[in-house]
């Protein structure tokens, strides 16, 4: 049996998409694919149980058969976290996680464990990627989100001195247009010149970070006053309305299938909106719209979501989650895996775990 462990060292990296991706690929190949968060930050409800949401999503899409909160055995959520500094707990975090580990792996030919958001995650309970990966001797692929070019260097350089001989390889994700001929002709040969293997350099593709409508709806716990049956449109982009019309017009203009947050109260702005590429309009400070700005959104249909929230909360809260790989519909995870296909190299990641 083997075991790979998937980290980063900042947010939204794609590590989910990634075990993803890596479970499907060789689940059509024949092998027996299990998968475990160690320990998770995501603390996300179903029914009675505090499970985590992306070891949620895993095992639906690869049908595992443990549960969620036997994936993430250790969730630290706040009231965990009181406990933990007010001396009250009363739990062997490593043997939970261990445990989970050895169900995870019976029967299997690998297990994907997936780290948190970054190596630091779970340092508080001896359950941080460093530590896992040594205790357990775990071969480690670092995903590394572009950013720009010093920052990769840097973070690949970090997760080396961090991980040691146990970095198994990267992957260089979400890298924009601009920077793309660099990713492949310049940063993947350097590393691979000083031992670090590149298994994959992933483009950015804006449409598989995008939120549903149904999402925003959820997140904002937002009334809807128009575009009940939209749930399912992507939002790409997100405007702020908070400026004069004038300022708003060339942003929104250049911004497409976007959802534009501002003041219900905001009619300009609103008409503005609704004249360029919007796909909601989210309306804080439960403020009404007007008739004519709701008529307007139908014929346009554009959904218009009315929030409870200040504006600034509300961008906090989409932004909390914007700039995730989203998978959650089929078309996004077929888009995913097909990208994939193109510029990760399967095999030679495969056979350097010998399972090729």
């Amino acid at each position: 049996m083997k075991a790979l462990y998937i980290t980063s060292v900042v947010t939204f990296s794609g590590k989910t998409a990634l075990c993803l991706g890596l479970g499907l690929y060789m689940q059509a190949r024949g092998l027996k694919v299990g998968y475990m968060k160690p320990v998770s930050l995501q603390d996300y409800r179903i029914g009675n149980q505090i499970v985590d949401e992306d070891a949620e999503f895993v095992r639906r899409v690869l049908r595992l058969e443990m549960n969620a909160n036997q994936l993430a055995p250790v969730i630290l959520s706040d009231s965990l976290l009181d406990s933990v500094m007010d001396g009250s707990v009363r739990r062997d975090f490593w043997a939970e996680m261990h445990q989970t580990y050895e169900q995870a792996k019976q029967g299997k030919d690998i297990v994907l464990m997936e780290g948190g958001a970054s190596m630091r995650d779970g340092s508080v309970v001896g359950l941080s990627t460093v530590e896992v990966v040594h205790r357990l001797n775990i071969p480690t692929l670092a995903v590394i989100r572009w950013r720009d070019l010093a920052h990769v260097l840097d973070d690949i350089a970090a997760a080396k001195r961090r991980i040691e001989h146990l970095l198994y390889g990267v992957v260089i994700n979400n890298v924009p247009e601009t920077a793309w001929e660099k990713a492949k002709t310049k940063v993947a040969p350097y590393l691979e010149s000083i031992g670090i293997p590149v298994f994959g350099v992933l483009p950015h593709q804006r449409e598989l970070q995008a939120i549903t409508i149904g999402e925003l709806i959820a997140l904002l716990d937002a009334q809807v006053l128009t575009g009940e049956q939209m749930a399912s449109r992507l939002v790409e982009n997100l405007s702020v309305g908070a400026m004069t019309v004038e300022s708003a017009l060339p942003l929104f203009r250049r911004t497409i299938n976007k959802a534009v947050i501002t003041g219900g109260d905001r009619t300009d702005l609103q008409a503005a909106a609704l004249e360029t590429s919007t796909a909601a309009l989210i309306l804080t400070g439960n403020l009404q719209p007007s008739a004519t700005i709701v008529r307007r959104a139908e014929e346009l249909g554009v959904a218009v979501l009315l929030v409870s929230d200040t504006t600034m909360e509300a961008v906090e809260k989409i932004e909390s989650v914007m700039g995730r790989t989203r998978l959650g519909q089929a078309e996004k995870l077929n888009r995913f895996q097909a990208m994939l296909a193109e510029h990760l190299d399967y095999a030679r990641l495969l056979k350097g775990l010998e399972l090729e």
